[in-house]
């Protein structure tokens, strides 16, 4: 599931990989925007659930495709 298709990067461009208990951030500049995401991953996704950051525009494209 993609939840925003927007590539400029922020906390709200990810995307969740169900089947692998994924979360892809994009973020152009991690920190310290990096540093929220525990919180985030707390409140939203379950505890088995992992994230992935990339500042790699093209690599964040390739995880999209797997939606």
């Amino acid at each position: 599931m993609t939840r925003k298709n927007n590539y400029a990067g922020g906390l709200s461009n990810y995307i969740v990989l169900k089947e692998e208990k994924e979360v892809i951030f994009y973020l152009h500049n991690p920190y310290p925007d990096c540093l929220e995401i525990p919180a985030i991953m707390k409140q939203r996704f379950p505890d088995d659930y992992k994230s992935i950051v990339t500042s790699d525009l093209d690599e964040f494209k390739k995880y999209g495709e797997k939606v």
